[in-house]
């Protein structure tokens, strides 16, 4: 049998990425939450928890982090169906995308939370990587890229999310006098959300060949900062034409690759087994995505 108090420590750890960080999510001391952990990788015979900074699971570890999320979760539909604990609050941890956010994600489905009494845990990471943290059990629900469902999940088409290619006009003057170009592009300084495999960096590879490393970039990752860093004129960036479309009406912006718009399909991917909350939350995604479709 498993002991919920000591799952409850690794949730906490896990969540918290230190044993300080969980000591305090618990009310209980370090030493209290170091000592759980123990007794939990005894009784299951294996390494829980890379010690690290921050403190992250291993693949067991996830295992067990998955499982008890999900009883969590059950724990509430229960009590929802008993109309017991009606003013608790539930937390619901779910990945997104940083675009999402940017562009209003948690404005937009607040409505919904609220009635629900849902709080939520955003885990960010660029959409391509979301369903890793889906598989491993550390979020319920994300916003990805893939239409395939994974084992053991559902998908939800969200639609297209249209991405221009944008720099202000002085930028484009200084760096692209003669437009686009394989040259230019290897020389011109781009804003890209972070190391890995970014629509960005794909669209370089697959347009124009170019490679990590082939081309300079500076590297934020917070996709608000990142629209900054283009509208101040200091790189050029592929953007969503939700939060381009103001400047290019004004003329603060130019579009590098006029009528020519990327277009990102997402998906709301989610464990099979959804309670009503985490139902009431998919729902609140897809209205999103609607909205956001029609701008």
């Amino acid at each position: 049998m498993l002991d919920y108090k000591l799952l409850e420590a690794l949730d906490a750890v896990a969540a918290a990425g230190s044993f300080e960080g969980a000591a305090q999510r618990l009310h209980l001391t370090q030493s209290a939450i170091s000592q759980r952990i123990r007794q939990l990788e005894e009784r299951s015979g294996t390494v829980l928890l890379v010690r690290d900074t921050p403190v992250r699971a291993t693949a067991a570890g996830q295992k067990l982090l998955a499982h008890v999320r999900q009883v969590r979760l059950l724990e509430a539909e229960l009590q929802e169906t008993l109309e017991t604990a009606a003013s608790d609050w539930l937390t619901l941890r779910i990945g997104v995308n940083a675009d999402s956010l940017a562009l209003g994600l948690v404005a937009a489905i607040t409505p919904s939370l609220q009635a629900a009494r849902i709080l939520l845990d955003c885990v960010v990471a660029d959409e391509a990587q979301t369903l890793d943290q889906l598989r491993s059990g550390e979020v319920l629900g994300c916003i990805g890229t893939q239409p395939q469902q994974i084992a053991g999940c559902g998908v939800i088409p969200l639609g297209v999310m249209q991405y221009v290619l944008v720099a202000t006009p002085e930028f484009v003057a200084r760096c692209f006098p003669a437009g686009l170009g394989a040259d230019a592009l290897a020389d011109a300084p781009a804003a890209v959300y972070g190391q890995q495999d970014s629509i960005h960096r794909r669209w370089l590879r697959e347009a124009w060949g170019l490679q990590q490393g082939d081309y300079p970039c500076h590297v934020i990752p917070d996709s608000t900062a990142l629209f900054g860093a283009v509208c101040a004129g200091l790189a050029y960036g592929l953007v969503p034409l939700a939060q381009a479309k103001d400047g290019l009406e004004r003329g603060v912006l130019c579009e590098l690759a006029a009528g020519e718009p990327i277009s990102l399909p997402l998906f709301w991917h989610h464990w099979s087994r959804q309670t009503a909350p985490a139902r009431v939350l998919a729902d609140a995604v897809a209205l999103f995505a609607d909205k956001l479709a029609n701008r």
